[in-house]
């Protein structure tokens, strides 16, 4: 049996249900392991409707104690509205923490205890927050698990989306056909499962629902057993490319054409 760090995806091929823009990389890990990578965006991220308004937002919270992101897209759009420098900064995981470092060059709050909200709000500076205003940069349709933790906490909190995804529309024999040739599929979020399952045509149902899935939270990984998913979801330690690339050696090392 091949080691599980250097096991080769050779024969292993996998749609990649990100973002176009956010596909390349892991793509391209996947195929240098031998795998074969199919992208599939179900979402495109554009910015909200009103940018106005929200660049006059960010502008507004430059006095802020902490600015708060949740992924890469919130970086990204807040930076193209309103620039550095920005208060204090916390970041929901590594790679969004890794984002904000190189167009800030400032320290980031981020946990060491993983990725996700979650995690965050273990970290010890966010305990006690009496009074401490707090920007919540993020997405449309957000999770309340972030504001809520907040303002238990003490803060005052304000939620502003710099960004929405717009889903995209495939056809349903196009959809077939890539489940078809799937043997794993790396999936970004819950609302992203949703949609690959909206998409997919009756008679490709149950193939779907036996891919090997990877994907990035427990609650993903919840929404997958909802759906009617047969195999338990790989879950990585951290949401990064190389992570989601040990997951699924780990799986290609297992598989029995591989015994």
């Amino acid at each position: 049996m091949p080691d599980e760090v250097s096991a080769r995806l050779d024969g292993l091929t996998v749609l990649v249900a990100r973002p176009e823009a956010q596909a390349g990389a892991l793509c391209a890990l996947i195929e240098a392991a031998g795998g074969r990578a199919i992208r599939l965006p179900l979402f495109a991220i554009e910015p909200v409707a009103d940018s106005a308004a929200a660049a006059s937002a960010l502008a507004d919270a430059r006095h802020f104690d902490r600015w708060l992101f949740t992924s890469t897209n919130a970086v990204d759009h807040a930076a193209a509205l309103c620039p550095p420098p920005w208060p204090r900064l916390a970041a929901v995981g590594t790679v969004t923490a890794a984002a904000l470092t190189k167009l800030s060059s400032q320290p980031v709050l981020t946990s060491p205890a993983g990725d996700g909200a979650a995690a965050l709000l273990t970290h010890p500076e966010l305990r006690q927050l009496d009074g401490q205003r707090t920007l919540i940069v993020t997405g449309e349709q957000t999770l309340p698990i972030l504001e809520d933790g907040l303002r238990a906490r003490g803060a005052r909190v304000t939620v502003l989306a710099v960004y929405r995804r717009i889903a995209i529309a495939h056809a349903p024999e196009t959809m077939a056909s890539l489940i078809a040739q799937a043997d794993a599929a790396v999936i970004p979020s819950a609302e992203a499962l949703r949609q690959l399952c909206a998409l997919t045509p009756p008679q490709a149902a149950a193939t779907l629902r036996a891919l090997q899935l990877a994907v990035p939270s427990p609650r993903v990984l919840e929404t997958a057993r909802t759906l009617g998913f047969t195999r338990m979801p790989l879950l990585p330690e951290r949401v990064s490319d190389v992570a989601y690339l040990e997951v699924l050696r780990r799986h290609a090392c297992h598989r029995p054409s591989n015994a």
